[in-house]
This record gives C-alpha cells, structure tokens and sequence, in this order.
C-alpha cells in the first residue's frame, strides 16, 4: 500500500482537474495514490478524467454535491478505511509546486507531535504574492485572518504553528484524525478547516504550515459580489465561535454579531442592496435556527447594485468640501475611495479637504461633506453638509437622517428577537464538544 492517499475535491471544473492531477503526478515524491471525489458533476468531469488518466487515479463518485466539505469529509473517511500513513487533501483549482509532497512528508516523518501540515499557497493570478500561509484566530473580534495574507513570498523554509491551515493544499497524519475526527461535513463549504484546525490542537497535535511546499490557487471570486461566498462564509464563521468560545464571551459575541450584521445591512437596505442583504439575513436566520448543509434555493440572492442617489448631486458639482472632525482622524482609512468615489462621478471635481469647518466659506462649494465612522451612529442633523463613512453610506436628506436616527432601537428590536434562538442554538453547539 501506498504511504500517502491525495484526495482532491471536484465539482464541475473538468479543465481545472485534470491540470491539478498533472501536477500531482509530476510531483517529486511519486509513493501516493491520486483519489478524484466528485460532487455529482454534470460538466463530463468523470468522462473527461478516466479517458486521460484510466487507472492512474480512482474516482470517487458522490450521488450529490455535498459540497467542499463533504467531498473532503468523504475522502477523510476513505483514507481512514485504507489505513494510509497520511492523506492530503486538494481544491480541484489548487496547483502544487513539484516539490510539494515531498517537503510535506518529510516534515510529517520528522515531527510526530503535528497532526496537520499545510503548503504555503500562493496566487495563481500573482504567484510571488501569498495567498494564505496559515491563519489566526481573534478570540475577541471574532474573526479570522492570515498570518502574512498578501506579502510577498517567503524566502526560506519557515514553518509556523498556527491557529488553522487552508486545506486547498494540506497533509495530515491519518493515526492523529483517528483520535479528533474529520470535517464539519455539515459546513458544505468554509470554516470545515478552521474547525478541523481546532479539533487537531484541541487534542494536543500541532497545526503548522511549511512555507517549503507551496501550491499556486485561483482565488479571483471572493469579492462581495459573491453572494454564495458571503451566506456560508458567514453562516458557518457563526457557528464556529459560537461553539468553540469561552462560555463567558458568548454574550458579547451576541451583542457584536448581531450589531455587525444590523449596521451592515441596514446602510445596504438604504440603497437598495436587497442581494446583499437578504443573502447575510438567511446566512444568520439559518445558523440561528440550526439549519446547515447545502443553502435550499432563495437562501443566497444574487447581488444587486443597488441606487446612488448621491451620484447625480456629485455629477452635477464642480467643487466639494470634504470636513474630517477630529474624531475621525485615526479611524477613518477610507478617504481614497471617497476620492476615487467623487472623481469617478466627475473627473474634474475640485475637492479640498479640511480639520477645520470655520476656515471655510460654506457658501463657496457646490457640496459640503463630512466624514464619520459609520452613518448608523449619527447624533446631529447637519444638512445640507451631508454625512459619509468610509464604506460610501451617506444621509442625503430629512429621510435618510431619521432613517439612521432610528437605528439604535431597530437594533434592540432585532437582538431581543433573536436572542431566545441564539440560546438554544448556543446549548446545541455546545452539547457537541
């Protein structure tokens, strides 16, 4: 038997796998075995692999897409029933480096105490920027984030310990997942490696990423056009932080949640953005009510630009004043995307930027704006000055001021709504570890 099973998960990228088992095959180390779990493809996947590989690799065929999550937990529970010394697991669109395997193996063979192993992964748009090169876990904003995330690539062999490893390219140690078990099949798709992650150090291995063995992968369609990625990476970041907090965080990881959420959507509702909207409100509705799995049709709304009612007043002005209170000095960083904002609405836009509102004869520009951190915290009627954050949300007029006025107790409204769900939700959780 082989010492290493690689388990790659497809799902109706036919071209893309069958370049990622060519790179798997020229691979340096060659003691593995190639193993394709397919998510029900309906693109000739299947067809397309067995006619150029035959039986240099074996398919795996699922009867349905179970998504990233299940296709991996499927290849988990194969490698466990062969009895391979480690396994690896593969994003379809993900591209080792020749020497991946090896660096991999030989670091698994020499450090018994690791229980997951991952590549550093860079971008195949921009191989020599990192894409992912392990992740840590913020405990107290509830976030998770890559430790050198857009840097340029490491020079050298640097192995950290980390939090979670991405496992679009990743190496475990099969006698480890034995003892803390597999994927959050029930994900469908994100946070199942950030779980797995936890799981792995939770039982005293070590999680680590060797910047020796890196992989090229398509990131491109994250971006907040994405709806799909938007409701699972949001629904599912609920559910990891609500099972894995200290009991005492949990209700102030309540309270940040949900005013994350309401602050978000209710400037987006303003404008109209009803995809984005209506897609992060399922994401949150589902996970409180315990539903998981792949979304049923309408939970993920396509994304909808939205109306700009302040584009035609910036159209029709030659001048703008834009007033930063002191207040807002450190914690404003987006004064560029207004810039960019205003120019791309008229080119020639004259804009002066001021601390101080007095040294200015208001009357001698066609718009007044003032910044502040965020329109859902307004405390003053200001117009015609007109309110704007760094995310572009503005108050424009009489409706939108009382609009965001009303903020605060819309709020508390929606917490005390779901916050007898949120309780139970938490004890299920909680039941499971």
């Amino acid at each position: 038997m082989r010492e290493i099973g690689i388990f790659i998960c497809n799902y109706n990228k036919a071209d893309v796998v069958m370049k990622c088992v060519k790179k798997i095959q020229e691979q340096t180390y060659q003691d593995f075995d190639i193993l394709v779990v397919d998510n029900a493809s309906t693109d000739d996947s299947v067809a397309k692999l067995q006619e150029r590989y035959g039986e240099g690799i074996t398919i795996i065929q699922n009867e349905e897409n179970l998504g990233g999550s299940g296709g991996f937990g499927r290849g988990i529970r194969t490698a466990l029933d062969v009895g391979y010394k480690y396994f690896m697991l593969v994003d379809n669109d993900a591209f080792l480096d020749q020497y991946a395997v090896e660096h991999l193996y030989r670091y698994m063979e020499a450090h018994e105490d690791t229980g997951i192993c991952g590549a550093e992964i860079l971008y195949t748009q921009n191989p020599d920027k990192i894409q992912d090169l392990g992740g840590r876990l913020d405990m107290d904003s509830y976030h998770m984030g890559g430790v050198l995330a857009g840097l340029p690539e490491m020079e050298g062999n640097a192995v950290l310990e980390c939090d979670y490893v991405a496992s679009c390219t990743v190496m475990a140690r099969t006698d480890a997942v034995r003892k803390f078990g597999g994927f959050p099949e029930e994900n469908f798709i994100y946070w199942d490696d950030v779980e797995w992650s936890t799981k792995c150090w939770k039982a005293g291995y070590k999680v680590v990423v060797n910047s020796h063995a890196k992989a090229y992968h398509d990131f491109s369609d994250r971006n907040i056009r994405n709806m799909f990625f938007r409701y699972y990476i949001n629904r599912n970041r609920y559910k990891y932080f609500t099972k894995y907090l200290p009991e005492e965080k949990l209700e102030d990881f309540y309270q940040t949640i949900t005013r994350e959420f309401f602050s978000q959507n209710y400037a987006a509702m303003n404008k109209g953005k009803y995809g984005t909207v209506f897609t992060a409100w399922n994401a949150l509705d589902d996970f409180m009510h315990g539903i998981t799995g792949k979304a049923v049709d309408g939970k993920i709304v396509p994304y909808v630009e939205g109306t700009d009612r302040l584009a035609e007043r910036v159209a029709a002005s030659d001048s703008v004043l834009i007033y930063m209170p002191e207040h807002t000095w450190k914690e404003y960083n987006g004064l560029n995307n207004i810039f960019r904002y205003l120019m791309k609405q008229h080119k020639d836009i004259k804009i002066m930027v001021t601390f101080r509102l007095e040294d200015h004869n208001l009357p001698e520009y066609d718009m007044v704006i003032q910044l502040c951190g965020h329109v859902t915290r307004i405390k003053e009627n200001i117009l015609p000055r007109i309110y704007m954050d760094p995310w572009r949300n503005y108050v424009l007029d009489e409706n939108d001021y009382h609009y965001f006025c009303s903020f605060e107790q819309g709020l508390k409204n929606f917490q005390e709504m779901y916050r007898p769900l949120f309780a139970e939700r938490s004890k299920e959780l909680r039941e499971e570890n």
